[in-house]
């Protein structure tokens, strides 16, 4: 028999002699020292944290062999896309990371750092060419929405002759993160933003796509649908939130008059968004803004001829002759008036989104007697501005409302709330009291081992003093019993204790009689 044998024959012997209380004590204490045991082993075991995730396979196997370099260690998960290290070493190992590996893999303008010799000038075009892209890739995958990209520019050799000159080109393609979309602004952005950064690009040249052959720059390069699609937008977005503000401002009038909960209200507006200019001149009075008077007076000898007839048709001219044949008398009065009139020109401009028509329709829990119904009609008349004349319309009406989601919700809260209360009591009450109890009983059991191992009576056998006294007090058995009767009386009890307590030391026994038979 081998040393492991007889060691585990001696703890399983050792074991049915435990009584069981005893097995139970013993089997507390095992699990309860596994647990620290464990406890412990998860405590001192390093922490991993994710260092990146989503990784292609060449960035992971560049990282990895960094990480191998520096003897740090590390743990690949999620089929070799996330990169797990100790969480102390997380940020430091993140900032040597950014500058020795390229995680996307796209070669910026850091290409001409070093330099090459022997390039020529059709390599140094090439290579512009490809850091260009590669710059505009980095900052293209800098948006929320977009998880990768990959740009193309085709820039055409210089002509000597205008009609051969080509114009340049450029191809955008996009993988979008799980769930986001661009609108037309976002895609016209990058289209104008790749345009500004290459020469002669034209912004109608640039082609933005998605991975899954959605050609997301169509129609886009078109400034004015782009800019009735931005005016219609607003127009809608402006429509509903008056829309709301207008509803919630009733509402909070009638949940005051009627209480929360118990009125519906909804708003229908239908707004002018053209733009009118008026222009209106005014004139005025007239007004002298100058005058002329001329005065003209001589006297002679010479014969009257008569007037000038071309001299009558002139304003503010008086002619006098006198007929004779030797003296005469010539008067001429001459007036000028030049008249001002006043003009006041306005421009008079109305800014859109004038209310062409207003309904509202409001809904109040329970019936509403008429008068009830007329005063909450002219009140949310006043509120809302409801003007007849324009064509609003107003309704109220008053039906009871179905409460059973009410009812249901508030069923589920006491629940909620019911159960909330009982954890608390239970963390309050039920685990430390389950606690100390079972401190109480590890107490006890340990005195008792300890007042066993001090060569007190064993658990379960009385003495013969405690058999006599106890068969003093019993009904039915006679006090005064001879030594020999008091003596097997008691030896019967112990019997009984034994066969009760340790029915399988007992069992023992009475087959080691029945072999010595």
């Amino acid at each position: 028999m081998n040393f492991w044998t007889q060691v585990s024959e001696q703890i399983r012997n050792i074991w049915q002699k435990l009584t069981t209380w005893q097995k139970f004590t013993l089997a507390g204490i095992l699990a309860l020292f596994l647990i620290v045991v464990v406890i412990v082993i998860f405590a001192n075991r390093p922490q991993m944290e994710v260092l990146y995730s989503g990784l292609n396979p060449e960035t992971a196997a560049a990282m990895t062999a960094k990480l191998k370099e520096q003897k740090v260690p590390y743990k690949l998960v999620d089929d070799g896309r996330t990169i797990l290290v100790n969480a102390k070493d997380k940020y430091q190992l993140r900032l040597d990371m950014v500058n020795e590996v390229n995680f996307s893999g796209v070669v910026g303008f850091e290409s001409f750092n070093e330099t090459r010799f022997g390039e020529t000038d059709t390599d140094k075009r090439v290579r512009f060419l490809v850091a260009l892209q590669g710059e505009l890739t980095r900052t293209i995958e800098e948006l929320d929405e977009v998880d990768k990209a990959n740009v193309h520019i085709a820039l055409p050799q210089p002509s000597l002759f205008i009609r051969d000159e080509k114009e340049a080109t450029a191809s955008v393609l996009l993988r979008l993160k799980p769930y986001a979309t661009l609108d037309p602004a976002q895609v016209k952005s990058i289209m104008s933003f790749v345009s500004h950064s290459v020469e002669g690009l034209k912004e109608s040249n640039v082609t933005v796509m998605d991975v899954k052959g959605n050609l997301l720059s169509e129609g886009i390069a078109d400034d004015s649908e782009l800019a009735s699609t931005k005016i219609s937008a607003n127009q809608l977005a402006l429509k509903k939130e008056y829309e709301k503000e207008l509803g919630q401002s009733i509402l909070s009038m009638l949940e005051r008059m009627r209480g929360p909960g118990k009125a519906v209200v909804r708003a229908s507006v239908e707004m002018d968004f053209d733009k009118v200019e008026t222009l209106s001149e005014t004139y005025g009075e007239p007004v002298i803004r100058s005058e002329q008077i001329r005065e003209e007076s001589y006297s002679g000898s010479s014969p009257s001829v008569g007037g000038n007839p071309a001299d009558s048709n002139m304003t503010g001219i008086t002619y006098g002759t006198t007929g004779g044949t030797g003296n005469s008398e010539h008067e001429l009065s001459e007036q000028v008036r030049n008249y001002e009139i006043s003009k006041v020109t306005e421009t008079k401009v109305v800014a859109p989104g004038k209310v062409k028509k207003l309904s509202l329709s409001v809904i109040v829990d329970g019936e509403l007697t008429p008068e009830e119904e007329n005063k909450i009609q002219d009140a949310v008349a006043m509120a809302a501005g409801i003007d007849p004349e324009r064509g609003d319309q107003l309704s109220v009406v008053g039906m009871p409302f179905s409460n059973t989601e009410a009812e249901e919700l508030e069923k589920a809260l006491a629940k909620r709330e019911t159960f909330e209360r009982w954890m608390e009591f239970f963390k309050v009450a039920v685990i430390p009291l389950t606690v100390l109890l079972i401190l109480a009983f590890v107490a006890f059991m340990l005195k008792r081992h300890v007042v066993q191992r001090q060569g007190g009576p064993y658990p379960g056998v009385v003495s013969q003093e405690e058999m006599a006294a106890q068969g003093e007090s019993e009904e039915g058995v006679e006090l005064n019993l001879s030594p020999e009767a008091l003596e097997q009386k008691n030896l019967e009890k112990q019997i009984e204790n034994l066969v009760r307590t340790k029915p399988e030391d007992v069992a023992k026994v009475i087959k080691t009689w029945l072999v010595e038979e």
